[in-house]
């Protein structure tokens, strides 16, 4: 059996569809955004619950990228890998 669509339903069907995919893209985007930024040490030590010291060795061993843009003491760590040990510790896997 066939059903003819009206082509003013599916449109507006499309359009729908077309809205739903754009706001699911958006969506992606600010998470991507959010988990490329650079986070304090201060914050870093926050969400691994972890020591100034546990943070210098991770740098040491290379397990977490991080960028000192201005020298001394001032460490900015990449949000989506803190996120990433985060969840390894959490999973037993450090």
């Amino acid at each position: 059996m066939h059903i003819a669509m009206d082509p003013e339903i599916i449109l507006q069907k499309l359009d729908i569809l077309t809205t739903k995919i754009n706001n699911l893209i958006e969506a992606y985007k600010s998470e991507f955004r959010e988990k490329s930024k650079w986070i304090s040490k201060q914050e870093t030590m926050r969400i691994l619950e972890c020591s100034e010291r546990t943070l210098q060795t991770l740098r040491d061993k290379h397990m977490i990228r991080f960028t000192n843009p201005l020298g001394g003491s001032k460490f900015f760590y990449l949000r989506k890998d803190v996120d990433s040990l985060f969840e390894k510790n959490v999973n037993g896997k450090i």
